[in-house]
């Protein structure tokens, strides 16, 4: 997933917020732009760049807004408070672990976070935590695989609250390495902390570590790594079971707003359960919400009224869709939780990915969301904002490198997982990117349903990414 201070800091020259810690947040934008339209000359208001900076101006006050109503609607009903406790075994575990990194607003939940663990293969389980920003959220997934040479390989760490650690303790395993696949704020955060509780074990990270303003080592982050992974290596001490290809452009996105953004990714393949492990390369979106999510807040983003989401874009006009959101909240019109947590986890699924979807898109989300669910993508920030311009190529390559590996199943790091993929998956997922293609208009050629069909975005849902795209283009970011 993109960056939310990449993508507000990129155009304003570097002197927007970045993350406390090490590097930027790695949560995907998800509030909502003012409508480009002038309402002094009803002319079509200023073109993408202006739409572009226009959108990123108002972040900073919506997610703020939106961010204090979740914490105190959450706090008040106590779902996620310092006392929050679970049940591991026989015995009362905390979820507290307070976050305040993430400048301006803090990658959430901040004070608690529940740990759904789950086994999904012969000595594979997955931790999932939920990771937040205003009030909108999506799954974080941390894989551990059992190796035969003995212990834990753990893939992307999640927050070490007291639960956590007890289920991880729960297995039986010592913890022997503990692997960053990303340079993403999300998924680094949580590096040093865990592997505090397993102190002997060895850490390894993606290449292109980064942090902003000031670059600085790893080290004064609480992560001391063995080394860094290397593309192809077969001297690593898992090498016997578990392959890596490293993406590792030599172009930084950003570095002429002096940001320096390392778009590294190193994916794995797991031979003896045949598992492809990423971590944003590509999604899978599910029809039914991931089990750590609240679904009461679910609920309450499917609904008409109440909801900060419809208000912002209702207020802001966005894309000119505010008449059809103060229509739809007019109406008197009552359902079942279950089919408003069936609404509110499209309407999340699609701000998370989109940024700024179309506000129709937002209000009836029954088309868009069934235009990416389903099938392995290439998530659409990721799309514009980050596989974009210089770095295409490389990416390109990379994932002709991975689909040379025979697997039949996907465990990334958001979303579904593991889910049935093959190399012919990701192929399609990325053909986006290939030269000469139009990822928003229809392919050439295709087989029709039932055989798969090719990814595409809908345009107006891709409107702001490419706006911003646009702009970072011309500021020589992207």
């Amino acid at each position: 997933m993109s960056s939310l201070a990449f993508a507000v800091a990129a155009p304003l020259g570097g002197r927007s917020p970045a993350a406390i810690g090490h590097g930027v947040s790695a949560v995907t934008p998800r509030i909502l732009a003012p409508s480009g339209r002038s309402a002094s000359s009803g002319s079509d208001g200023p073109g993408p760049s202006g739409m572009a900076s226009a959108g990123l101006a108002a972040v900073a006050v919506l997610v703020g807004d939106a961010a204090v109503r979740r914490q105190k609607q959450r706090h008040s009903k106590g779902r996620y408070g310092l006392s929050r406790t679970a049940t591991v075994g026989d015995k009362q575990v905390s979820q507290q672990y307070v976050n305040l990194t993430g400048f301006p607003f803090p990658l959430g939940p901040l004070l608690a976070r529940r740990t759904v663990r789950k086994k999904v293969g012969d000595g594979i389980w997955t931790f999932e935590q939920e990771q937040s920003l205003a009030n909108i959220a999506v799954n974080v997934r941390m894989t551990a695989i059992e190796l035969e040479s003995g212990g834990l390989w753990i893939h992307n760490p999640v927050a070490p609250t007291e639960e956590c650690v007890a289920l991880v303790a729960e297995l039986g395993l010592p913890v022997r390495f503990i692997v960053l696949g990303s340079t993403q704020y999300e998924h680094k955060i949580f590096v040093g902390p865990f592997s505090r509780k397993w102190p002997d074990a060895k850490v390894f990270l993606t290449p292109q570590q980064w942090s902003w303003p000031l670059d600085l080592p790893s080290q004064l982050y609480g992560i001391f790594p063995e080394g860094d992974l290397k593309d192809g290596d077969k001297n690593t001490p898992w090498a016997a079971e578990i392959e890596q290809r490293v993406l590792a452009p030599s172009v930084r996105l950003g570095s002429s707003v002096g940001l320096n953004y390392g778009a590294c990714e190193t994916a794995f393949f797991h031979r003896r359960s045949k598992t492809l492990l990423c971590t944003d390369a590509v999604v899978f979106v599910p029809e039914q919400p991931p089990a750590v999510l609240d679904r009461a807040e679910l609920v309450a983003l499917g609904r008409s009224n109440d909801n900060v989401v419809l208000d912002l874009v209702a207020v802001t006009n966005w894309r000119e869709s505010g008449d059809a959101i103060r229509e739809a909240q007019k109406a008197k019109v009552s359902l079942s939780d279950d089919e408003y947590a069936r609404i509110g986890w499209r309407r999340n699924a699609l701000l998370a990915l989109f940024f700024g979807p179309d506000g129709r898109s937002i209000l009836n989300p029954t088309e868009a969301f069934d235009s990416i669910s389903g099938k392995w993508i290439v998530s659409p920030v990721c799309y514009s904002l980050v596989y974009s311009g210089e770095i295409r190529q490389a990416v390109l390559d990379w994932s002709n490198a991975i689909c040379k590996w025979d697997f039949e199943q996907i465990i990334p790091g958001h979303f579904a997982g593991p889910v049935r993929g093959t190399p012919s998956d990701v192929r399609r997922a990325f053909e986006v990117l290939a030269p000469g293609t139009e990822a928003t208009k229809p392919a050439e050629f295709a087989l029709p349903w039932p055989f798969p069909q090719p990814v595409r975005y809908r345009a107006q849902d891709l409107k702001l990414l490419s706006d911003i795209k646009g702009l970072l283009t011309t500021l020589k970011v992207i």
